[in-house]
């Protein structure tokens, strides 16, 4: 006999410390913006605004822990689903919220970068070079940044025979706008925002790899005209994916360890991620026979079939295995679209199931 159902899996601790994390980086970010800010910034505007920001992301942390930490679920029962619904709810209006944070950061941060190349202009001493070299190696003294200090050397090289017949005040001048043009363009705030989310999930590449399509699709959007909605997007969907992917990455973890300790063998290559459908497939099998199959959804869902038993001996095994994955502080929803089947069922469908093997293996 056979028993199939569908649950939804919720990892509470996994999905709310990702948003925490989220949270932490951008503070560490707003903290080192406020920090270039005090540098080039007289008026101090701009560190009095991004200061708000910080104050309120802070805030928004607080209802964080408040919210998600402080209200454990019982691991002694299943989900319901609408209280599954209200999670999920929850985590959507804080990756919203810091989304906008996001954009709004990174706004600013192009207004900083412009109000920097005018400080640089400012303080630069325009009369003590004797040639375009040596105003070339001054200039890029006068950087930081690496990429910068590239762009000013390939400018100077690329445009020698144009610059070699002005003045030092029109070379600076032409340099320094060029500069800021560039710093302000979508292209380079879009390659330092996915260089950003590179970097928050870098322990990951499966996380990456998740990302990739939104990155790229940023990384296309030069001559946006709302280009700050277009960020906002990219910073919703690239944290909506990454955490779906790494909390999905822990569940199977999970469900794996939760099978083998029910009496399953599972081998790694029992185990294989469906690219095209976006599913990851898991088989056990008990010495005597009976077997036991898992399909986890990037929603939070998961289908498990048992089959080989007689009558249903199968609800036991499962039944372990959901209070093995409680135990793992994994918690699921009562089960939907359970249904038994005769082994009659069983037995065509694995002859199908073999048959398609095969064909695949011939190829």
């Amino acid at each position: 006999m056979s028993m199939s159902a569908e649950e939804i899996l919720i990892n509470c601790e996994k999905q709310f410390s990702f948003i925490k994390k989220d949270i932490d980086v951008l503070i560490e970010y707003i903290i080192e913006l406020i920090s270039q800010c005090e540098q080039i910034d007289n008026s101090g505007f701009y560190k009095k605004e991004i200061e708000k920001l910080l104050e309120q992301l802070k805030r928004e942390k607080t209802d964080l822990a408040k919210n998600t930490y402080e209200r454990e679920l019982s691991s002694d029962t299943h989900i319901a689903i609408e209280t599954y619904h209200e999670i999920q709810r929850f985590a959507e209006r804080k990756r919203e919220t810091i989304a906008e944070f996001k954009t709004q950061v990174y706004s600013f941060k192009k207004d900083v970068l412009i109000k920097e190349q005018e400080n640089i202009l400012k303080a630069f001493n325009k009369d003590i070079f004797k040639d375009l070299n040596s105003l070339k190696n001054e200039l890029i003294a006068k950087y930081k940044n690496d990429q910068d200090k590239i762009y000013i050397k390939k400018m100077f090289e690329t445009n020698q025979h144009k610059l070699i017949n002005k003045t030092s005040d029109q070379i600076y001048s032409l340099i320094m706008e060029d500069l800021k043009e560039l710093k302000a363009s979508n292209q380079v705030i879009a390659k330092e925002i996915i260089g950003d989310s590179i970097q928050l999930y870098k322990e990951d590449l499966d996380v990456i790899k998740a990302i990739k399509d939104s990155a790229n699709k940023l990384s296309l959007l030069k001559e946006s005209k709302n280009f700050q909605k277009d960020i906002k997007q990219y910073f919703l969907s690239s944290s909506k994916l990454a955490e779906q992917e790494a909390i999905r990455k822990d569940n199977v973890i999970k469900i794996v360890k939760a099978i083998r300790e029910v009496g399953y063998i599972v081998k790694e290559e029992n185990i294989r991620k469906l690219e095209e459908k976006n599913m990851i497939l898991i088989h056990g099998e008990k010495l005597t026979g009976e077997t036991a199959d898992f399909v986890v959804k990037l929603d939070g869902s998961f289908v498990y079939n048992w089959e080989g038993f007689e009558g249903r001996e199968h609800d036991s095994d499962a039944q372990a295995f959901i209070k093995k994955l409680k135990e793992f502080n994994l918690h699921s929803s009562d089960e939907f679209n359970k249904q038994y089947r005769e082994p009659k069922y069983i037995a065509k469908n694995r002859q199908n199931i073999n048959s398609k093997k095969n064909k695949n293996s011939s190829k």
